[in-house]
């Protein structure tokens, strides 16, 4: 992903610089849900990877009920990212 600074819609806390004015994003406290967050084609392409990787896992018979949720939550928040991504309109190569 990519971060885009615009300050009023940051969800993060913000750093500032120990002697000056300028402000700067805390990316130790970086959240998903942040709208400064803009994912490009080759983003999404390693989604979907990292998408297809969780499937297997997601579809295990014999795995624990835990590690199911866990894959099962992770799986459903990278598809609603390729999902809110296509929503653009925005074609991406070889889709």
């Amino acid at each position: 992903m990519t971060r885009v600074l615009d300050l009023k819609r940051a969800a993060r806390r913000l750093r500032s610089e120990e002697h000056g004015t300028r402000r700067t994003p805390d990316l130790d406290d970086c959240r998903p849900n942040c709208v400064n967050i803009a994912w490009t084609d080759r983003d999404i392409e390693h989604v979907l990877v990292q998408i297809e990787q969780l499937r297997p896992l997601v579809d295990d018979p014999p795995a624990p009920a835990f590690r199911h949720a866990r894959k099962q939550h992770e799986l459903d928040r990278l598809e609603r990212i390729v999902t809110a991504h296509d929503a653009t309109g925005e074609p991406r190569d070889g889709h």
